[in-house]
């Protein structure tokens, strides 16, 4: 081979290189861009969502304006059609996309869902949910939330075992997750209480008081002591 062949072939290898490195940094970056689009759509769809539930919970307590009254019923109905295909639309992007979706995103479909009254649906995003949890506390959190789900739901004996693992999660002894693990059993307590079980009520305030006792932050300790006095059961 002639030398000025070798080196016709060298360059054209070398723009060869170039031209396909440059092709895959330019699918990179779209790639990445299109993951930010879906990512702040995804965001702004579960935030207009959250927007509806906080109107909605205005109206119910605004004293101008009946809840009940044919105006407030009709309000509440767009809503309800509006929250209807944002969640549609978020269901959808969690399922095309759900390495893009966090825990959060899965539990305000979730409420979402029970709002509207599909409680499987509901059900599936809460293990969804706890499945993507990045921590213990989160995960502590996520448990409790489906737990008072399945409570809610007259599955009662399911939200015990859920409420149990969300307390059996290993969570470092400092106050904020003391603080946590008691009020999930003033959680529980106000849960069972509303199922007219006395025994595990007082159970679970019980333990809410024990942890309450060793918190060493006054604050934070005195907060949770009128937290459980406000739960005590009235002398008669």
């Amino acid at each position: 081979m002639e030398t000025k062949d070798y080196i016709v072939i060298t360059i054209s290898a070398c723009a060869l290189t170039l031209s396909l490195i440059s092709l895959i940094v330019t699918l990179v970056q779209k790639n990445n861009e299109t993951k930010r689009t879906i990512r702040k759509t995804l965001t702004d769809t579960l935030e207009s969502i959250s927007k509806i539930g906080i109107e909605v919970t205005k109206l119910k307590s605004s004293k101008e304006i009946d809840f009940n009254s044919e105006q407030s019923i009709q309000l509440r109905r767009n809503y309800n059609s509006q929250r209807r295909v944002l969640i549609t639309h978020a269901d959808f992007l969690i399922h095309r996309y759900d390495k893009l979706a966090t825990e959060i995103d899965c539990n305000i479909l979730a409420g979402s869902y029970a709002t509207i009254g599909d409680q499987e649906k509901a059900e599936y995003f809460w293990r969804k949910c706890v499945a993507k949890s990045f921590s213990e506390p989160i995960k502590h959190m996520n448990l409790r939330g489906f737990g008072t789900f399945l409570f809610n739901n007259d599955k009662i004996n399911l939200g015990r075992q859920v409420f149990s693992e969300a307390l059996s999660q290993t969570l470092s002894q400092n106050d904020e997750n003391k603080f946590l693990k008691a009020d999930t059993y003033l959680m529980l307590s106000d849960l069972e209480n509303n199922c007219n079980n006395k025994e595990n009520y007082e159970l679970n305030l019980k333990e809410a008081i024990e942890i309450c006792s060793t918190i060493i932050n006054n604050h934070r300790k005195n907060e949770m002591e009128q937290r459980i006095r406000s739960k005590l059961p009235k002398a008669s």
